[in-house]
């Protein structure tokens, strides 16, 4: 579901809006791995910004049910590192323009 937000453009978009109107663009993407301590850890951090929109609709025995298997989930993709931590990969996007003049 779309929860009322409006779809993004995609990179060669923004691009082009951004070079028509003057600016030099910088465009790269980027991976941080936040060390997180527990699988439990990674869905309150998600529970509180964006499954939030998708918890809501749900009962509270539908939201213990999704988060049960969420928790499975995440097990069965983020192993253990060493030190018991979890490497969670967070990509990102940057996009800088600069005004040329």
């Amino acid at each position: 579901p779309d929860r009322g937000r409006e779809p993004l453009a995609g990179v060669h978009a923004y691009y082009d809006i951004l070079s028509e109107a003057g600016c030099e663009v910088d465009i790269w993407r980027t991976t941080y791995y936040h060390q997180m301590p527990s699988h439990q850890a990674i869905i309150d951090w998600v529970t509180a910004t964006g499954l939030r929109p998708w918890l809501q609709d749900l009962t509270e025995s539908e939201q213990q049910l999704f988060l049960k298997r969420y928790h499975q989930m995440l097990e069965e993709q983020y192993p253990l590192q060493e030190n018991g931590q979890i490497l969670l990969a967070f990509p990102r996007l940057f996009i800088v323009a600069r005004r040329m003049e």
